[in-house]
């Protein structure tokens, strides 16, 4: 029995035992006493304070005990559970029937929980807080407890009571907290929290090293103290005036270190709200790009530089090639001149030896051509531009006559095929066109007997194809892998049998790689020669 129910039922029996007295002496003197009602009164507003207050501890009580917070148990000097509620069976994971009646030393495993208990045993109250596994389902979590020592009952036997809370959530954010702020100390960008009135108060180690100032200095400032007036002032309004900030801002801008001097950062900064949608803190992170603005820097002077030297280059070739090409355009008009108005008076020797001048001038201008070519090319220096155009029609109109004139020459078959109707390419017009030009010149040079064919058609992946077959000279198995290399000749030396300088085939090989052009060869010794170009789409 409770310690209010006690008191009730004493004072109902002493009001009794009163009332009786006070009948009993009225009835023995003949008259009634003088008016105690008063005490009687008294009696009753003591026995109705007592039941009320009995049952507001017992409302306190409930409304405490159902509360789906704190767990709590109750357990007697015997060890023994003798009640819990239903938070607390929550907490442990066993159903109150497993609780209640039970030794509580065989609910709990964690060493400190049982210390605790026993120390609420001996008479002191004790805390812990520590893991917990529900045997029901092996979920670790955390709890925080409390052990009180309580009163004897009626029968003389102590009650104490155990307060748990499950504190699992709070733990993980209190983990997740730690791991964050170790994370920003350790890290090598500069951390820095401000409050909605921008001022300082987080910094990390990388911050302290990098800026120079200690805690006690910078924690307190405001975060213009960081301001370089060297910014333009739409930066500074942005990244130092909170009226101006937004969710996120990132960019490059110049600090100030504690000595004074400015240096480029790039800085990635957002704003953190409260649950009402307020700014109440900012987070900015920073790193210093000293070393990649130099590198940058140098990087631009070096292009800078590099574009000169392409421009000098570019222009010293072509100033080369006008110097040589003029005079011996000129050498090669004035003899054509020459033997144009002495050809019926001129003797076949004559004759010869001005031929022998006109090939010899158009040697010297094709050998310029090339080496200035190759030269463009090698340093970089060639003007690569792309447009479409149909390519049989081009190269038709520009090279049929002219080298069928030759082929004529020499008595071969010159024949130009078209096995396919798309013949539109898009690609650089003047290095495709050099690309023909040299191999129709190697094909009818090489080709003493037969023909020389130009095809063009189609593959199985719709790619425009084109072959220049001949039955000429051929190329021998051992030179084909140098075939393209730069001065690569089959035959060399003085003796020799026919012209050339080794380049031509060198710079089809650049221009193709120029346009994405893919170029093989298929050749034997004695049997002739095909050249295969295939043209993505």
């Amino acid at each position: 029995m409770s310690s209010s129910n006690k008191s009730e039922a004493t004072l109902i029996t002493e009001i009794k035992e009163l009332k009786q007295k006070l009948s009993f002496m009225e009835m023995m003197r003949g008259e009634k006493f003088d008016s105690n009602e008063l005490d009687f009164v008294k009696l009753k507003l003591e026995l109705e304070k007592s039941r009320r207050g009995a049952s507001t501890i017992e409302k306190r009580h409930e409304l405490l005990y159902s509360q789906p917070y704190l767990g709590i148990i109750y357990f007697d000097e015997e060890r023994t559970v003798v009640d819990c509620n239903k938070r607390f069976s929550e907490i442990v994971g066993c159903s109150r029937k497993g609780i209640i009646g039970h030794n509580i030393f065989n609910i709990f495993e964690n060493k400190e929980i049982l210390f605790s208990i026993k120390k609420t045993l001996d008479g002191s109250s004790s805390t812990f807080e520590g893991e917990y596994l529900k045997p029901s389902n092996n979920e670790k979590i955390f709890i925080r407890g409390h052990f009180i020592t309580g009163s004897p009952e009626n029968n003389g036997s102590l009650i104490s009571a155990g307060i748990f809370e499950d504190i699992t959530i709070s733990k993980k954010t209190e983990l997740e907290l730690k791991l964050l702020a170790h994370s920003f100390q350790n890290i090598s960008e500069c951390v820095v929290i401000s409050d909605s009135d921008n001022t300082i108060n987080y910094i990390n180690n990388a911050f302290i090293k990098l800026y120079g100032y200690s805690k006690d200095e910078i924690l307190g400032e405001k975060v213009k103290i960081l301001r370089s007036l060297n910014n333009p002032k739409k930066i500074n309004d942005a990244v130092y005036k909170p009226k101006n900030y937004t969710d996120t801002w990132q960019g490059t801008l110049l600090n100030v270190k504690k000595d004074g001097s400015d240096f480029p950062v790039f800085l990635s900064s957002a704003t953190i709200k409260d649950s009402d949608g307020n700014n109440y803190a900012r987070i900015g992170i920073i790193r210093d790009i000293t070393k990649e603005k130099k590198i940058e820097e140098e990087l631009i002077a070096a292009k800078t530089k590099a574009e000169l030297s392409d421009r000098m280059k570019s222009e010293f070739l072509g100033q080369m090639s006008h110097e040589i090409r003029t005079p011996v355009n000129v050498i090669l008009n004035v003899s054509n001149m020459i033997l144009e108005d002495h050809y019926l008076d001129a003797d076949e020797d004559t004759i010869s030896t001005f031929s022998i001048l006109d090939s010899a001038g158009k040697r010297i201008i094709r050998t310029i051509d090339l080496i200035l070519n190759m030269a463009e090319i090698q340093v970089g220096a060639y003007n690569y531009s792309i447009r479409e155009f149909d390519l049989f029609a081009e190269m038709y109109n520009s090279f049929y006559n002219e080298y069928l004139k030759l082929a004529e020459e020499k008595d071969l078959e010159f024949e130009w095929r078209k096995e396919t109707q798309d013949t539109k390419i898009s690609a650089d017009y003047y290095s495709v066109s050099q690309i023909f030009t040299n191999i129709l010149h190697n094909s009818i040079q090489f080709t003493h007997i037969g023909e020389v064919e130009v095809v063009f058609s189609e593959d199985e992946n719709n790619n425009l194809i084109v072959k220049f077959i001949d039955t000429g000279i051929g190329i021998s198995e051992g030179f084909l892998p140098r075939i393209f290399g730069s001065f690569s000749q089959e035959e060399s030396g003085h003796t020799r049998r026919y012209e050339g300088n080794g380049l031509g085939l060198a710079l089809v090989n650049g221009y193709c790689e120029l346009n994405k052009i893919k170029i093989e060869v298929e050749s034997k010794k004695g049997f002739g020669s095909t050249f295969t170009l295939t043209f993505p789409k």
